[in-house]
């Protein structure tokens, strides 16, 4: 497999097993939003600003840790199982809506259904997905993001969620497309936002011709544990989304200026991949590939990023100090991966949390059995950074209600030789 971390040649220290905390760019696109200018001032990064990063990251992880003992008193006094009594007794059972697939079973677009109401389901009766509203999201904009720090709420997407679901096995889930996914999702229906094209009157039609893929996956592959012990084993599960092209994507793709946000994603498409059944130690295989060295990762254009917005957080119990990260952008690096198909109809881009730094891990091991109740709006785009380029358009999103990492995943059984 792909190592989830790299060495820097600037630096004598891994980037993201190593960082306890999490990364500098992380902090800096949260708070600071990059006012230390551009790489050619980095001599200038004042020591002063580090010290207000590590201060941030210690009174987060201090945060949590006072969150954590409290809950383990909670755990230890019996107090903790009253409370969940309670929350039981208030709202309906869930029941586990999947046992097993068989190897070769039909599962896109059966582990989770859509919601398809204006009104959002009640957490209790869960799990569901439905389509990404494309706003709601902050996003870069100009001029001069970089000293101003400037940012905007998300006015549209590229991409329209067609399937979600969720999936878990003995081993990692990797690699869907042309091994777990034979047929690709058909060409969408007309949707909410999507018109006949002003000029003829018709829909626009993707081609091969076309230079973005049809179909996106997007894989979210999620520990169960914290991984601390690197020899436990860990399949964890993986929530896998599937986003097809639209059709004002396809008619700007024809129009004489094409949108930045739209180039953006034609240079990321272009760049460097993995091939579909190609080895999976391919150093093209890693989103880290597209990291330039030297150069602070929140201020190169091109990198994928992942946002993921809790819609309703009065309704779970978590640290205060944790809801200024609501919603705040993750680059997804040497923890990603990304397979194109050599016709260029899909591109597949998986992204794995067991890369995430340490306290990201238990964070999610902890706060876990809060998924049940939370609407989580999930957005993905390539970074923008010049004036140029902005302000940064959603490349794709999706809303998931009431998702449970333990029951909600169908369990796949391969064969020996897929795994």
């Amino acid at each position: 497999t792909v190592s989830c971390c790299t060495r820097r040649e600037d630096r004598g220290y891994c980037d993201l097993n190593n960082s306890i905390f999490g990364e500098d760019a992380f902090y800096r696109e949260a708070f600071h939003e990059c006012r230390s200018g551009d790489n050619t001032h980095d001599h200038l990064f004042t020591f002063k600003e580090q010290v207000s990063l590590k201060s941030q990251k210690t009174a987060v992880f201090m945060d949590y840790a006072k969150y954590e003992a409290k809950e383990r008193a909670k755990v230890a006094s019996g107090a903790l199982g009253e409370c969940l009594k309670h929350d039981l007794e208030g709202s309906p059972k869930r029941s586990r809506r999947h046992v097993g697939l068989l190897p070769g079973a039909p599962w896109q677009g059966t582990t989770i259904p859509e919601w398809q109401d204006s009104e959002p389901p009640t957490m209790a009766h869960g799990p569901f997905w439905s389509k990404g509203p494309s706003r709601g999201l902050q996003v870069r904009c100009g001029p001069n993001y970089l000293k101003t720090g400037k940012k905007m709420e998300a006015m549209g997407s590229l991409y329209e969620a067609v399937s979600c679901d969720a999936l878990r096995a003995h081993v990692k889930i990797t690699d869907i497309v042309g091994r777990l996914v034979t047929e690709l999702p058909p060409h969408a229906s007309w949707s909410h936002d999507d018109g006949p094209d002003r000029s003829s009157g018709t829909r626009v039609q993707w081609t091969k011709d076309c230079p973005l893929p049809r179909i996106i996956y997007i894989n979210m592959m999620l520990p169960y544990n914290a991984g601390v012990n690197p020899f436990a084993k860990d399949g964890g599960c993986s929530f896998i989304g599937a986003f097809h092209i639209k059709q004002d994507t396809l008619r700007a793709l024809s129009s004489t200026n094409v949108p930045t946000a739209i180039r953006l994603l034609q240079e990321f498409c272009a760049g460097p991949a993995g091939q579909p059944g190609g080895p999976k130690n391919d150093p093209n295989r890693s989103l880290g590939k597209r990291v330039q060295p030297k150069v602070k990762k929140d201020q190169q254009s091109g990198l994928f990023k992942a946002m993921a917005k809790c819609l309703n957080p009065q309704d779970v119990s978590v640290p205060e100090r944790l809801h200024a990260y609501n919603g705040k952008p993750c680059l997804i690096t040497n923890c990603g991966y990304i397979v194109k198909d050599p016709a260029g109809e899909w591109l597949e881009i998986g992204m794995d949390v067991r890369g995430f730094n340490l306290l990201a891990r238990k964070m999610l091991g902890t706060f876990r059995h809060h998924l049940p109740k939370l609407r989580i709006h999930y957005g993905f785009l390539i970074q923008a950074n010049s004036d140029e380029e902005m302000p940064e358009t959603l490349l794709c999103d999706m809303v998931v209600h009431g998702i449970d990492m333990l029951d909600d995943p169908a369990f796949l059984e391969e064969p020996s030789d897929r795994t």
